[in-house]
């Protein structure tokens, strides 16, 4: 069974939707950007979905070795829509100090991992609340650079600078900064 679903928030809804498919019976069978595949099983499944796109292809592939070796299945998924990509860079400035650098095949693509576990075993994602601080404190660190840039853009439209359509994209590139900010704020709490 294929089922088209475009996700608002990439990481939370996608694990509440596949989830949600899980537990009319089915098995996730391959994940894309819109388009995830499923197949009827009799045994009880359960997904973790978490973002990887901070760590490098190495520590990504690694990672997904280790959880294979604990049983877990794992899945790559994009987290852009649309975006096919092959021998492409992609600059992450605030992935700083690590994996600045993307590039494809490698990281462009997979920044999500879905994690597959059977017969209710628990997926180890997060082993105490720091960690998973650390981990929403990395997927805040695009929205803060988003704040920046969105500043900029007001400030240089405001100077004259750049045309006053740079005060309008910087005020719609502000407010996806405060939004995203505070929804991670109220996830950590």
């Amino acid at each position: 069974m294929n089922k088209i679903k475009i996700f608002l928030n990439p990481i939370e809804g996608r694990e509440k939707y596949i989830n949600s498919i899980a537990s009319q019976g089915y098995r996730l069978v391959k994940s894309g950007s819109i388009l995830h595949e499923f197949e009827k099983t009799d045994s009880d499944y359960k997904y973790a979905v978490q973002y990887i796109g901070y760590m490098t292809n190495k520590e990504r592939k690694e990672y997904s070795e280790f959880l294979n070796n604990m049983n877990f299945k794992v899945f790559s998924a994009p987290l852009n829509i649309g975006k096919i990509s092959f021998g492409n860079v992609k600059l992450r400035p605030y992935n700083y100090p690590k994996s600045m650098i993307a590039t494809s095949p490698g990281m462009i693509n997979n920044e999500i991992l879905i994690i597959e576990s059977s017969e209710g075993k628990e997926i180890p994602i997060f082993t105490d609340s720091s960690s998973k601080y650390e981990y929403l404190k990395r997927r805040k660190l695009p929205y803060y650079y988003l704040l920046v840039v969105s500043i900029l853009l007001i400030g240089l439209g405001i100077v004259n600078i750049l045309d006053n359509k740079s005060i309008i994209l910087g005020s719609i590139l502000l407010i996806i900064a405060i939004t995203g900010i505070c929804r991670f704020n109220y996830i950590s709490e």
